[in-house]
C-alpha cells in the first residue's frame, strides 16, 4: 500500500502523523512510505531521518494526496486540503466529527468519496477510547500549566498566580469531568497546592477519584452545586466531551457571575460552556464576560516531541493493520476498528457524526468496501 504523511497545515501544529521508525516499520512490511517535506521538523525528525527508514520525501502536499492510496494525518483537514482528496482514498485523522460540527469538512469528504477513518472514534469493549488516551493525558497536564501562564499580566491575565504560597489561601480549581485529561489536570493542580473540586457523573468513576486523589473533592454533578462551584473558582477547566444535539452545560449567564480574575481553559472545544469558541495557539484567548477563555483544541502541539511519540503508540498498531490487511479485513477482525469509518461511498456511515449534523445516516457495513 502506498501511504502518505502530508505535514499539518492547522494553525500551531507541529506533531506528525508518521515517525521515521513506524515509517522504517511500515517499509520493512512491504508499503511505500511517502513524508512531505519538513512534515516531522518541528517533532524532531529530519528529511534524512524518513530517508534512512526508507521513506520518500515529496515537495509539495500535492504530491501526498495525488497517490497515497491511504493518507495518515494528527489533525482535521483544513480547507486546502478539500480539494486534494480522491475517490476511495483512505484519509485517518483526528476528525471530531461526532462532537464538532464541520459541514465544510463533512461535505469535502463525502463529495470526494473518502473513506474517512476518525481515530477517535475507536472504542474498546470497556468504553474506553485508546487512541484519544495519550493525548487527553497531555492535554489535560498542559491545560493546568497554561492556566498559570494565562493568569499572568504578560500574557493578558488579570494576575494572579496559581499556586499556593505561605499565608495566603490557595486558589480554587474546578474540573469538570474526571476522565484522562481531568485526572491528570488534578495531578498538576494537586502538585502546586490548589483547592481541587472535580465533577463527574457517574459514581463508579467518583469512587475511582476520590481513591486516586484523596486530596481532592469530588462531587456528582448537580447543576446547582455546580453552578455554585463555578461562581467561586479561579480556575475552571472543561474537559467533558459534548453530546451531539446538546444544549451547553454551563450558560452565559453562570459566566458572567464568575470573578472577573478567573481563568476558563476548555481543552474539548464547543457545547459545553455557551460562551466558548474554537481558539488557535497562535491566537489562544479571548476575553468574554469579563472572563478570560482559552479554547486550543490541540494543546499537545505544545510539546510535539512527546506528543507524536504518543500519538504513534497508539495509532501505529492500526496504520500498519490497515495497510497490511486492508481495510476490509482490518475491519472485520477488529471491531474497534469498525466503528471508526465515518465517510464511504459519498455517505455517512457512522450514527454520532451523522447525529451531530442532523444528516442521514447509512450505518456501515464490510460489504461497502467490496
Amino acid at each position: 500500500m502506498i501511504i502518505g504523511c502530508p505535514t499539518e497545515v492547522k494553525a500551531g501544529e507541529t506533531r506528525v502523523a508518521l515517525t521515521p521508525q513506524w515509517s522504517k516499520t511500515l517499509t520493512e512490511h512491504g508499503h511505500t512510505v511517502m513524508v512531505q517535506t519538513q512534515a516531522g521538523t518541528k517533532a524532531g525528525f529530519t528529511d534524512e531521518d524518513y530517508k534512512n527508514a526508507g521513506a520518500l520525501i515529496k515537495e509539495c502536499i500535492e504530491d501526498i494526496y495525488d497517490k497515497a492510496e491511504f493518507v495518515v494525518k494528527a489533525k482535521e483537514l483544513k480547507p486546502q486540503e478539500y480539494g486534494l482528496l480522491k475517490k476511495d482514498q483512505i484519509v485517518m485523522s483526528w476528525f471530531h466529527l461526532a462532537e464538532d460540527v464541520d459541514f465544510d469538512m463533512l461535505h469535502s469528504m463525502l463529495d470526494a468519496g473518502t473513506i474517512g477513518i476518525g481515530m477517535e472514534l475507536i472504542k474498546l469493549p470497556d468504553g474506553t477510547r485508546p487512541t484519544i488516551k495519550p493525548m487527553s493525558e497531555i492535554a489535560g497536564s498542559l491545560a493546568m500549566l497554561e492556566a498559570i501562564k494565562y493568569g499572568l499580566v504578560d500574557h493578558g491575565g488579570s494576575g494572579t498566580l496559581f499556586r499556593k504560597l505561605s499565608g495566603l489561601p490557595a486558589p480554587k480549581v474546578l474540573i469538570l469531568g474526571g476522565g484522562h485529561a481531568g485526572l491528570n489536570a488534578a495531578e498538576i493542580a494537586l502538585g502546586l497546592g490548589l483547592q481541587v473540586t472535580i465533577v463527574e457523573n457517574y459514581w463508579k468513576r467518583i469512587a475511582e477519584l476520590r481513591y486516586m486523589l484523596p486530596a481532592a473533592e469530588v462531587v456528582c454533578w448537580e447543576d446547582s452545586t455546580v453552578y455554585n462551584l463555578i461562581s467561586n473558582t479561579d480556575v475552571l477547566l472543561n474537559t467533558i466531551y459534548a453530546i451531539p444535539n446538546q444544549p451547553c452545560l454551563i450558560s452565559r449567564e453562570v459566566v458572567r457571575g464568575m470573578k472577573k480574575d478567573a481563568v476558563i481553559i476548555d481543552i474539548v472545544g464547543n457545547g459545553i460552556i455557551e460562551t466558548m469558541h474554537y481558539t488557535t495557539l497562535l491566537d489562544p484567548t479571548y476575553y468574554e464576560e469579563g472572563i478570560l477563555h482559552y479554547n486550543v483544541a490541540n494543546m499537545p502541539a505544545l510539546c510535539p516531541k512527546t506528543a507524536t511519540k504518543a500519538l504513534l503508540m497508539a495509532s501505529g498498531p492500526y496504520i500498519l493493520a490497515i495497510a497490511d490487511k486492508g481495510l476490509k479485513r482490518a475491519c472485520a477482525e477488529d471491531p474497534a476498528l469498525f466503528q471508526s469509518v465515518c465517510t464511504l461511498n459519498g455517505k455517512i456511515v457512522h450514527d454520532e457524526v451523522a447525529r451531530n449534523h442532523n444528516l442521514p445516516c447509512t450505518p456501515f457495513n464490510l460489504g461497502m468496501l467490496d
